[in-house]
């Protein structure tokens, strides 16, 4: 090869070797990246280049699925994605876990250890803060961080409210409209033979929480999950939420403050109040009485698996609930039960019920508590069903199911337009419940549970021709999907088990 050639090699090396570089992988080692040569790099530059030219709604979106570091990395490919990196959606929701903002640190006792690195954590706050505009605390182990986090928010929220703060404390958490906290009450290991082992919060963890709720004074959107307080700690939770925010709050959430009874009375005084979410153990008929003379919308008693059993809790009475229709008539109650158990939810005679749904694989649905859903609720209900695939097999005799059941409570339930059944029921049910509920505009079946028969006697008010067609569409999967949908007036069809989970995931945002 000629010197010449050398060269030009030896040029294009070099210029090969300055593209190339050392980078950070996902596991904190560096790592050497080689850019090898290609005959259309200036094709693929070109179309890489127009990402920049993405819409601000595009770019919002993307941003959102990425972490806070993935986030920081991103904002550093151009201009126009470091601009997206202060967008006000990207900064929705700040989630902060065990290993949000931490470094490994060696301890001789307990070996490696995610700590809290402060020196970033403040860099993170006095960029970002001015833009979150909610925040959310998942811990599973790291009390201690999280612990610190919230101090170093509030001292941060303090400092920029002096008289003549720094720049880089102006505006730091002014925008926190919602506040996420799901506490792991839960601390059984997981070849723990006992099973659930609660161990609540509170102490110092709780009174540092409530200090940055006080400074908080914008929230619409409150929400505090499995805390299993004591009882005085209870009492106590929400005074300084009230100071600040009791005119702005609009959703508020506390499930499983306590695990014995203990009505928690503050949740009457916001005034603004749209959708409150409690544990029944929490609510009573004084709290009840509070709750008339506001403006909520909508209560949901929602049971978890951390949820006392509902044979010992007490249900409100039934002179508060006619109260509650009287003073506040818009008002409506939802029940619902998520549990991986079996279980009940907790029946409230003469409430507003709306809804009443499940999402527990085990439970059954039982013709006993379904009677009495049925003369409680006949003028209300409107939502019925159980939600993720069932772990237990469904008898097939007729005698045996829910086909009557459920043909009772669209009889007697005139407002039923949601219906979701997931246990076996004939084809020809399915074609009655259709002609009986008028109201009905979803109903959501699975097809695996679907039985192709006609299996009902003929009722005497039954005409011939009725009877005829109801026997004629039972004999085939597309004819009921073809009747169906003639009644209801778009194209229903039976769903597939693929569907019925994604079903689940659309009713809880729905609701």
């Amino acid at each position: 090869m000629s010197e010449l050639g050398l060269r030009r090699k030896s040029s294009a090396q070099l210029e090969v070797m300055q593209k190339a570089g050392w980078k950070i992988d996902g596991d904190e080692k560096a790592c050497y990246i080689d850019v090898d040569e290609d005959e259309d790099q200036d094709t693929e530059n070109m179309i890489e280049s127009n990402w920049r030219y993405l819409p601000d709604l595009v770019l919002e979106q993307i941003f959102t699925y990425l972490t806070p570091k993935e986030r920081y990395y991103a904002g550093l490919v151009c201009r126009q994605w470091y601009r997206a990196f202060y967008l006000p959606t990207v900064w929705n929701n700040f989630l902060v876990d065990d290993r949000t903002l931490t470094k490994p640190k060696f301890n001789y006792y307990s070996g490696w250890q995610f700590c809290l690195d402060h020196m970033r954590t403040q860099f993170c706050l006095s960029r970002i803060g001015r833009y979150v505009r909610g925040i959310e605390f998942r811990p599973w182990h790291s009390f201690n961080n999280i612990f610190q986090f919230m101090t170093m928010l509030t001292w941060n929220i303090d400092k920029g409210r002096e008289v003549n703060p720094d720049t880089q404390f102006i505006g730091i958490g002014s925008r926190i409209r919602t506040l996420v906290y799901h506490f792991p009450c839960n601390m059984s290991q997981p070849n723990d033979p006992e099973g659930i082992k609660l161990f609540g919060t509170g102490g110092q963890l709780l009174r540092v929480l409530k200090e940055l709720l006080l400074r908080l004074t914008d929230l619409h959107t409150l929400k505090l999950v499995d805390f299993v307080l004591e009882r005085y700690e209870a009492n106590h939770l929400l005074d300084e939420v009230v100071c600040s925010c009791c005119t702005k709050m609009r959703v508020l959430n506390l499930v499983n403050v306590t695990t014995m009874h203990c009505p928690i009375m503050h949740v009457g005084l916001f005034l603004n109040l749209q959708v409150l979410t409690i544990s029944p153990q929490n609510i009573d008929d004084d709290v009840l009485s509070l709750l008339a003379d506001t403006k909520l919308r909508h209560l949901h008693l929602l049971q978890n698996c951390y949820t006392p059993s509902h044979l010992t809790i007490s249900a409100c009475g039934a002179k508060a609930w006619r109260n509650v229709k009287k003073t506040n008539p818009r008002m409506r109650v939802h029940l619902r039960l998520e549990n991986l158990t079996d279980g009940e939810v907790v029946l409230q005679p003469e409430a507003p019920v709306h809804s009443i749904t499940y999402c527990a694989p085990q439970t059954r649905i039982r013709a006993e508590l379904l009677v009495r859903m049925v003369d409680h609720y006949r003028s209300t209900l409107a939502v019925y069903g159980h939600e993720l695939l069932p772990r237990f097999s469904s008898p097939k005799p007729f005698h045996s199911r829910i086909d009557s059941l459920m043909l009772l409570m669209c009889r007697q339930c005139f407002n039923v337009d949601t219906l979701i059944i997931r246990e076996k029921v004939s084809t020809s049910t399915l074609l009655l419940i259709a002609q009986t509920a008028k109201n009905l505009q979803h109903l959501h079946v699975r097809r695996f549970a679907v039985i192709l028969r006609c299996d009902w006697p003929r009722h005497p008010e039954w005409s011939n021709e009725f009877y005829a067609w109801l026997k004629r569409n039972s004999r085939s999967y597309e004819a009921v999907e073809r009747e169906i949908s003639q009644i209801l007036g778009y194209k229903w069809r039976l769903l597939s088990d693929r569907d019925f989970k994604q079903l689940t995931v659309n009713v809880k945002s729905g609701a």
